[in-house]
């Protein structure tokens, strides 16, 4: 993680873009290149803080991505920003619409979001537990290969996710009106899913059919 002055980081953010703030402050900047910079609060320094902190996660998480041949960012650098507390990720965005943008622009055809199940199945097989996932954290490249952004709140494990983890998934996935209106009076995401997550349990197969239904109602 490269240390960046107060000069330095100034320089860098010259003439920059803030996509995003909180009361706490710029929370993401786009820089001139189009490159972003995301910055996380840091409240000490000499902690565990900075050796566990979302920038780290956020860089290790796709570098991880990229070795499951998953589309993601492109990591530039790491930088701890002393002067304003904080620490922060450089990288260049993944081209493409996200989710909810294409799904608003297109008719929805049932070939794709039969892609998409089968998607969110591969991820859960590789052992992907997103946390941030839903319609605005998953891109639609040009190739209309489907990949991932804000990656910082995810965890990789080497086994594929359990029963439980998976249904709590979706409660991530189809959490905000706007995307359950998208999808609402459709079941080809959820079928798609169960004919590629490679588990046969019917009990399982009638929880996850369940539980997407009440998060359409809801």
């Amino acid at each position: 993680m490269r240390n960046l002055s107060r000069q330095k980081f100034n320089e860098l953010t010259q003439n920059s873009i803030v996509l995003a703030q909180d009361e706490f402050g710029e929370k993401v900047l786009e820089l001139p290149d189009h490159s972003i910079i995301k910055l996380f609060r840091v409240k000490r320094f000499i902690s565990q803080a900075t050796l566990y902190s979302p920038a780290r996660r956020f860089a290790k998480n796709a570098k991880r991505l990229q070795q499951l041949k998953i589309p993601t960012i492109s990591l530039i650098n790491l930088y701890k920003i002393k002067h304003i507390k904080r620490t922060a990720v450089h990288y260049r965005q993944l081209e493409g619409l996200t989710l909810r943008e294409y799904l608003q622009s297109k008719p929805i055809e049932d070939d794709f979001l039969a892609r998409l199940g089968e998607f969110l199945a591969h991820l859960h097989a590789k052992g992907i537990f997103f946390r941030s996932a839903h319609f605005g954290n998953i891109i639609v490249t040009p190739e209309k290969q489907f990949g991932l952004i804000d990656i910082s709140d995810m965890s990789i494990s080497h086994f594929a996710l359990g029963y439980f983890k998976r249904i709590r998934n979706l409660k991530h996935i189809f959490r905000l009106p706007e995307d359950i209106q998208l999808v609402q009076n459709n079941s080809v995401i959820e079928q798609s899913y169960l004919a590629h997550c490679g588990i046969n349990k019917k009990k399982f197969h009638q929880v996850f059919l369940q539980t997407c239904e009440k998060l359409k109602q809801s």
